[in-house]
């Protein structure tokens, strides 16, 4: 069910109602549906400082409540002592009321004035209704109101009655000691409804601020607007300028201030420019702010100025750049166990057939089948092809087999070290926070830093585990960058943000995505009577292609990726050239040890032949001895 309201405040003497005068020449019942149908508001509820002890007050105003019932509008009477508790209990809890507001004496707008210190007056719609019911004091003073009694801002929506007069004003505050005024229709008392003179929105009839001066705070590092010889540029600064043309305010001093401003648990303060707002020290920052829930609580934020993603940037990988283990990534592990365990049960195979039909002695014929296959997937040939059918059959089994090995081996090794790859190596902060050999940046005081700080999600601790110490990280968006190009870290900011800095990067960057999405905003003091006219105005320049413009003139232009191939150096060949040495010194060492094993074969075998030879010959000298008588 929705709640509904409006509030109707009286404020006058104990006679405030007992006289005719006023109260009879206008239908309040039928003015106030007009502007209850205008501006949109809730229900009605009727106050007055005074209780409702005068009998023709009290019909007057039951006749007018009865009225608003019937048209199915929630109405209800409450004393003065009731009015303020009610509207703070309402404030949060529905749409802005509606606040109508009788005053009969200069002692009801005193009294009123001195309530209004402790009211938003920015919140409700006002209509006071002027009626002089003893003197005439109160009808000077609502024809030329001095001063701003009823403390009223700029963003106050609010109508006046002035004593039987059937013009409507509308009352605003440009500064604090004056009351501004402008004719805003008409009540026409034969079709029973308001006239308007315009048909403009609220700030289209009060867009400017008359040259009010603003101090604005700004961060320093920003991507989006920065000083320079008193004056400022940027995205931001240029925004910043038409809005001073269009509000036509001045500014009167730029408040460079480091860090975006988080909350310090220890002292219980905002730092950075959050905090210059906070201590009332500037009236508007101009700078890209994201929007938290924690910051919401504490200032005003303007309609967002750029949308993106939080992504993770790190240095793009040197497709050129040979890693130590490439030659193992050609294949996958499932297929290298089953390369290696060819090699390994083969020779044995081999083994069994050979040492079954013939004798040999089992280990030299272990080395020998082991030294055969081997060679085989080294492309090299047998010494000599095995007379018998099984032995055949494996050979030729193992020859195509390492046939179609080494050519799948060649391609996908040529292709894994030709082909130009920059990919990274993890897809999603998930495999990110697994990986674990990248440390992890913020902008300090940013609100990246504090979402990871408080979350309580296990991502975010595992971030946090990889991040910096606080007094490492970077103030600025090129400081963060410098530090991915110059070591194993990745850097967490907003795309947008990224898209600012106009100063070429040191480096090749990629980044992923990390899932949230960040609104970019202005920051107002909370509650500020002029967020609304800034978001007015905002608005118009998307409308009219003014921030298209700034983005174009400020806004970093991605250029379309051109095909280029880096030059290699002699560290990036260095795992190849080390597999060729490794190989070559391998091959010089088999080759010495069967050189020196050949060699010592012979010469033993030299040897044993020798002494069979004198072995045979003492014989045969022997049996001739024998024989000679």
């Amino acid at each position: 069910m929705k709640v509904c309201m409006t509030l109707m405040l009286f404020f006058g003497a104990a006679s405030l109602m007992d006289s005719s005068n006023g109260l009879d020449t206008i239908d309040y019942g039928s003015l106030i549906k007009n502007i209850y149908d205008t501006y949109g508001t809730a229900g009605i509820i009727i106050a007055s400082s005074v209780n409702y002890q005068s009998f023709s007050r009290l019909t007057v105003w039951q006749r007018v409540t009865r009225m608003l019932s019937e048209k199915k509008i929630a109405t209800g009477l409450v004393n003065f002592e009731q009015f303020k508790d009610r509207l703070e209990f309402y404030t949060s809890r529905t749409v802005r009321p509606l606040v109508v507001i009788l005053f009969g004496k200069m002692e009801a707008i005193n009294r009123f004035s001195r309530l209004a210190v402790a009211i938003d007056m920015s919140y409700p719609v006002w209509v006071f209704l002027f009626t002089a019911e003893t003197n005439s004091d109160v009808c000077k003073f609502c024809h030329a109101p001095h001063q701003n009694l009823l403390n009223l801002r700029f963003n106050s929506e609010a109508l006046i009655l002035c004593c039987n007069s059937l013009i409507i004003d509308e009352w605003w505050s440009k500064t604090e000691n004056h009351t501004n005024t402008r004719e805003l229709g008409k009540w026409n008392d034969e079709r029973n409804e308001i006239e308007w003179f315009t048909e403009n929105a609220l700030y289209s009839r009060r867009s400017s601020v008359e040259g009010r001066k603003f101090r604005v705070a700004i961060v320093k590092g920003s991507g989006y607007i920065w000083q320079k010889n008193a004056e400022v540029f940027g995205f931001l600064g240029g925004l910043l300028k038409e809005l001073s043309r269009s509000m036509n305010f001045t500014i009167s001093s730029i408040i460079t201030t480091i860090g975006y401003g988080s909350w310090n648990p220890e002292t219980s303060k905002w730092s950075g420019v959050i905090g210059s707002l906070r201590r009332n020290e500037a009236d508007m920052a101009i700078s890209e702010f994201s929007m938290t829930h924690k910051r919401l609580d504490m200032v005003d934020f303007t309609i967002p100025i750029a949308v993106g993603y939080a992504r993770i940037y790190i240095q793009k990988p040197n497709g050129a750049h040979v890693k130590w283990n490439a030659y193992f990534k050609a294949f996958a592990t499932d297929v290298w166990v089953v390369i290696i365990g060819l090699l390994v049960t083969m020779p044995l195979f081999l083994t069994l057939i050979k040492y079954k039909r013939r004798k040999f002695s089992l280990f030299p014929l272990v080395v020998e089948h082991y030294s055969y296959v081997w060679g085989i997937y080294c492309q090299q040939a047998l010494a000599e092809f095995p007379a018998e059918t099984p032995l055949r059959i494996v050979y030729l089994s193992i020859f195509i087999s390492s046939l179609v090995v080494s050519a799948a081996y060649a391609a996908s090794l040529i292709s894994f070290l030709a082909v130009s790859s920059s990919y990274l190596p993890f897809n999603t902060v998930e495999q990110f926070a697994a990986d674990g050999t990248y440390k992890l940046v913020v902008l300090k005081d940013s609100s990246d830093y504090d979402t990871l700080r408080t979350s309580n999600e296990t991502i975010a601790n595992k971030l946090m585990s990889l991040m910096k110490p606080y007094y490492q990280l970077p103030q600025t968006l090129e400081e963060g960058f410098q530090q991915v190009c110059n070591g194993r870290v990745a850097f967490i900011t907003n795309e947008a943000m990224k898209d600012a800095v106009l100063a070429p990067m040191p480096c090749e960057i990629a980044s992923i995505k990390t899932g949230r999405i960040e609104t970019l905003g202005m920051i107002m003091p909370l509650r500020s009577e002029y967020t609304a006219l800034v978001n007015f105005h905002i608005q118009r320049f998307k409308d009219n292609g003014i921030l298209e413009r700034l983005k174009q003139e400020y806004f970093r232009q991605e250029d379309s990726p051109e095909l280029s191939h880096p030059p290699v150096d002699q560290w990036e060949i260095a795992p190849i050239l080390c597999v060729l040495t490794g190989g070559f010194f391998i091959a010089l060492v088999i080759f010495l040890m069967e050189h020196i094993f050949h060699y010592l074969r012979n010469k033993f075998r030299n040897y044993k032949i020798k002494k069979f030879s004198c072995r045979k010959d003492r014989h045969v000298h022997f049996a001739r001895e024998a024989v000679i008588p």
